[in-house]
């Protein structure tokens, strides 16, 4: 990519603000690269400022680089001047000189060497200095879609600087024709701006009820310490919005408001709904036909989102059906800013959707991560040997687990406060179909076999467990059962689910773990007009933690007041699942 190619210019009057842009010569040079990117502002004597970019060679003459930098030059400045059937062509020139300002470059010199931080280029009678890797915005994006009251994250591409370093600026802008979507085009004109006013110096911001009707822009200023690169920005194509208002998890905040105390951890589970899944014909059309298709768009949901996960201050996230994307460019960034580490592991096979875990830096450290295929640790895991003994034996079965694509994720923390020790937190999301009970407790019974693997690796530890989840079940069902009492026997109803061809005769499993339901167990954490039941949970380790606080769920006449979720104020057709955590004395190192 050229260096800077995507970077839109921040005008003029702040350019003038911060001279020593103006007379700099970007060179990016890494190791792991054959050729070095170049980029500078040039405006010959007196016109208009323009930024130019060149990618060459590190081994290429100078003398070569400088030509083809200086025919771009001069393309775009003999090209106005044809169009006003001017014939006196201009002819820039460019010339190297070490930082003495004296000692010309020799011509044959690699630009690698010649280019060296603080040497001096001129181009015509204008004079830059070389700086060498400046801190650098490649890209700035801002959400589309922005509403009173949701806070915005711009998504950052920076390289040689630091985020707590960079400056930024939001602006709210007016124009002429604001309000009329007919009028105003893809590309606004500056020159119909009527108002533009500097709301916000902080990296994220909450647009309010006086911005309705603006644009929005963004500035990244990035730096690393003393050094300043030069700044990118981006605008908004839509005005702000007022937005749905007053979401019912808004409710929900009052009782997370504060963080956790230092012996407790709060924990969410949320399937947050992929893209994949809500944003397709079937999804509209069908499935969720009583949502606003807007609704269902990622660029509405994630506001949604994001302000949820905030406002409950949690000390461990466990999210299902996280879009790699949506990871990628918002929640592992936007999260981060927030003092959290996040980490995501997609579905096996094509699907770009999996499971994120999120924990605040400030109380754990990430001791190691496991990312495990379920069917893989069925057939190579030793520990998984006489389970795929059983159901193996039944080809109808065996195929249908073959082709399943549920993944186990698994982090060992260390908790800062104390060291030495080690919490699990396990996340999954089971499959799905309604006749599947029997594949699902499979799938369970694999989960927690590498999960009691994972007690004994960290024995001396004193390990504790949070295994959170979709698990498609309601508790009447096997996994509950198995998961709280420790076993699940043969007579169990789930394992006559597939019918006769994939029925497995003597299926008595066990497990040593004590385990309950952190949220007990509400009337249902998925609500959509087809089905509604109880099938996401926090289970955690009995020995070592008790529940200090559930965080009631949404109230019913909330949830149903849009016939079902997800909604115009319900990003998700799952509840986030939530509760506080509380270290029994006695399991203290």
């Amino acid at each position: 990519m050229i260096f800077l190619r995507h970077i839109k210019l921040l005008n003029t009057r702040y350019l003038i603000q911060n001279s020593r842009n103006m007379a700099s010569f970007y060179v990016k040079c890494v190791d792991s690269e054959e050729s070095l990117e170049i980029s500078f502002d040039y405006a010959h004597r007196g016109g208009v400022m323009r930024s130019f970019n060149a990618c060459r060679p590190k081994v290429e003459p100078v003398q070569n680089s400088l030509t083809r930098i200086a025919a771009n030059i001069n393309k775009h400045i003999n090209k106005k001047k044809r169009k006003k059937t001017d014939t006196d062509l201009v002819e820039v020139r460019l010339v190297v000189y070490q930082s003495d300002s004296v000692t010309k470059v020799p011509e044959n010199t690699k630009v690698e060497d010649a280019l060296q931080h603080g040497n001096k280029v001129v181009i015509d009678e204008s004079p830059y200095t070389v700086d060498v890797n400046p801190p650098l915005c490649r890209s700035v994006v801002i959400p589309q879609s922005i509403m009173v009251g949701f806070p915005l994250y711009p998504q950052l591409d920076l390289s040689f600087a630091d985020l707590n370093d960079s400056e930024y600026v939001w602006e709210k802008i007016k124009y002429k024709d604001s309000g009329d979507a007919d009028k105003m085009p893809a590309k606004p004109d500056p020159s119909k701006i009527i108002e533009r006013v500097k709301v916000c110096t902080e990296l994220s911001y909450v647009p309010t009820n006086e911005d309705i009707g603006y644009r929005l822009a963004f500035t990244c200023i990035p730096r690393s310490g003393q050094r300043v690169g030069r700044p990118c920005n981006t605008e908004s194509k839509f005005d702000v919005t007022s937005g749905p208002g007053l979401c019912p998890f808004e409710h929900r905040h009052l009782y997370t408001q504060k963080e956790t105390n230092i012996n407790e951890i709060r924990v969410v589970s949320y399937n947050i709904l992929a893209d994949l899944y809500a944003d397709q014909e079937f999804s509209r059309n069908v499935l969720f036909s009583y949502c606003a298709p807007y609704a269902l768009n990622i660029g509405y949901r994630k506001h949604l989102i994001v302000k949820e996960l905030k406002g409950y201050n949690c000390d461990i996230m466990c999210l299902q059906e996280v879009d790699e994307k949506v990871f990628r460019h918002d929640l592992s960034t936007i999260f981060e800013v927030l003092g959290y580490h996040g980490v995501m592991m997609e579905k096996t096979g094509e699907v770009r959707e999996g499971s994120a875990i999120f924990f605040r830096k400030s109380r754990f450290r990430l001791v190691e991560e496991y990312r495990e295929g379920l069917q893989s640790l069925l057939e190579t895991n030793a520990i998984c040997s006489d389970i795929v003994k059983k159901v193996y034996a039944v080809p109808d079965l065996k195929q249908v687990l073959e082709t399943r694509t549920t993944v186990l994720h698994v982090v060992a923390l260390e908790p800062i406060d104390q060291p030495g020790r080690i919490l699990l937190v396990a996340n999954t999301h089971l499959y799905f179909h309604p006749d599947a009970g029997h594949i699902r407790m499979i799938q369970t019974l694999i989960a927690m076999r590498y999960i009691e693997h994972l007690y004994q690796v960290y024995k001396k530890n004193k390990p504790s467990l949070v295994f959170c989840g979709d698990f498609n079940s309601t508790p009447h069902r096997a996994i509950y059962e198995f998961m709280t009492t420790q076993s699940v026997k043969e007579d169990n109803i789930d394992w006559k689910d597939g019918g006769d061809d994939q029925f497995v005769p003597e299926m008595n499993f066990s497990h040593k773990l004590h385990l309950e339901n952190g949220c007990g167990k509400p009337a249902y954490t998925n609500f959509t007009e087809g089905f509604n039941g109880h099938l996401d949970y926090i289970y955690y380790d009995t020995d070592n933690f008790e529940v200090s606080q559930v965080i009631p769920p949404p109230d019913h006449k909330d949830v149903e007041f849009h016939t079902a979720i997800p909604s115009i104020v319900f990003p998700s057709d799952h509840i986030a699942q939530i509760c506080d955590l509380r270290w029994k004395q006695s399991s203290n190192l």
